[in-house]
């Protein structure tokens, strides 16, 4: 492969690609036309997770005008009761320790017979959305069983960090877009040094993340819910953080190796008679069996309700990449983590080999039955799979790893422009098409500015800040015209 083209100095560009963005859009980001409601969770576990990961922050004001911080987020309750245990918060500066609950609306507290529960009466904080103008209703006030009210935060979901995709009201089509006029004009040069800004900006936006996680429940742990949720991808991303997040590596790491694989396929909701019963294989069969000899002891710890039950998306998904190989990558990632923190290590001292010992590491994840089988109900291949596949590898590497490594080594920045880059996917076909066109010489263009992994990222986030910003079909989008100021 062609080196790739001479990167900026890290992370000098990314403030520039920062100040860029100050003056494209000079207002607050947040001022969109889309209402509340649309920028509303999926669900409640998402918002849960959300919260757990600290994306709403540590410090805030309860609805009653009380300073709220969060000193520690505590634990996710496995079983019936509040969402978390062992919290502590500052409230108007006394420290006060207890549970905590998170919902979508206030009124939940009472819908779901919360205030008349004992298990309930150690609540110390009732988190929930704030009501939007067009779903405003009557004050709800949070009480126990034992008549105590319990301090309301409401949150702002518009306020919520920018940590993924942005849920715009308007997506543009696949289409020529009028910035690929002075794209196709600007001199390679310039070209070049803004998709390397943009790819910092990414960069560091990632790296950010994992710090703010790092900061509330440990760097080990950041690291480990982030490849968690990476192995979820885009379906069942949310499944596999939460289920980090329920099970911390603090706790799996102190299990036995057949404890482990039992804790996080129970707690996903694997080891059932169903499962057992549709099996197609008497190995599949042994296998199930194993587990549940471990797992009838600890299923008790475990709430399996519906409103605590993890939801696996299946549609769309290649027999590959079904959420119960997810898991057991995961697992094997575990068993294997001191490995794992060792070739991170060594990436900072030999960093030009940093690439190629993280793959190898990843293609040396194996397990006796999950190489064989894509799922539980699955008969055996008679070839083995690898648990992590290049394109998988590739993303772990450039959205978790890389982000890591430029926290703790100054050469990360060089070693991620090497990264190859992985599949095209949808998005960034469609990230192409609008910035550079559909002719010929434009998709050779395009193919050129996404051979590695960096210049993808950046098309993506280009494609993220300006094209998906954009609801007037390109015409009132200010990009085009301040491409003369880069």
């Amino acid at each position: 492969m062609p080196h790739s083209p001479e990167p900026s100095p890290y992370p000098a560009a990314a403030r520039q690609y920062h100040n860029f963005l100050q003056q494209v859009f000079p207002t607050n980001l947040a001022e969109e036309t889309h209402s509340p409601a649309e920028n509303s969770p999926e669900s409640e576990l998402e918002l849960q997770a959300r919260w757990f990961a600290g994306e709403f922050g540590r410090k805030f004001t309860s609805t009653d005008g009380k300073k709220i911080e969060i000193i520690q987020f505590g634990h996710w309750n496995h079983s019936a009761g509040p969402d978390f245990t062992e919290v502590a918060i500052l409230i108007d500066g006394h420290k006060t320790t207890g549970s905590l609950e998170v919902e979508l609306e206030a009124s939940s507290w009472e819908a779901h017979g919360h205030g008349s529960n004992p298990e309930f009466d150690q609540v110390v904080l009732h988190v929930f959305l704030a009501q939007t103008q067009r779903t405003k209703q009557a004050r709800f006030y949070t009480r126990t069983s034992e008549h105590r009210e319990v301090v309301q935060l409401a949150l702002e979901w518009e306020s919520l960090d920018d940590w993924g995709p942005r849920p715009w009201n308007h997506l543009p089509e696949a289409r020529l877009g009028r910035c690929s006029a002075p794209l196709q004009s600007m001199p390679s040069e310039r070209l070049q040094s803004l998709i390397s800004a943009a790819a910092q900006y990414r960069l560091q936006s990632k790296a950010q993340r994992l710090l703010s996680v790092a900061q509330i429940h440990g760097d080990h742990e950041a690291l480990f819910q982030a490849l968690a949720e990476a192995l979820g991808f885009v379906h069942n991303r949310l499944a596999m953080r939460v289920l980090s997040q329920r099970l911390p590596l603090s706790l799996l790491l102190k299990l036995s190796d057949t404890e482990r694989e039992t804790y996080l396929f129970g707690a996903a909701g694997y080891i059932d008679f169903e499962h057992y019963q549709n099996s197609q294989e008497e190995t599949t069969r042994l296998y199930l069996k194993e587990l549940w000899q471990t797992w009838w002891q600890y299923q008790n710890r475990f709430d399996t309700s519906e409103e605590r039950r993890l939801h696996w998306h299946l549609a769309g998904i290649r027999p590959l990449n079904h959420p119960q190989r997810r898991l057991a990558a995961l697992l094997c990632i575990v068993n294997h983590w001191q490995q794992l923190i060792q070739t991170l290590q060594e990436g900072e001292l030999e960093p030009e080999l940093t690439i190629k010992k993280l793959k190898d590491y990843f293609a040396s994840l194996q397990h006796p039955f999950w190489n064989y089988h894509y799922t539980l109900r699955s008969q055996a291949t008679n070839k083995s799979m690898a648990l992590v596949g290049q394109d998988r590898m590739q993303d772990i590497l450039g959205n978790v790893l890389f982000p890591w490594l430029t926290r703790h080594s100054s050469d990360a920045w060089q070693n991620y422009t090497q990264l190859p880059g992985s599949q095209v996917n949808e998005k960034l076909r469609r990230a192409c098409l609008r910035l550079f066109g559909s002719d010929e010489a434009s998709i050779q263009r395009a193919k050129l500015n996404r051979r590695y992994y960096f210049q993808q990222q950046a098309l993506l986030q280009i494609y993220n800040d300006f094209c998906l910003a954009d609801s007037s079909e390109c015409q009132d989008c200010p990009f085009p015209e301040q491409l003369s100021q880069w």
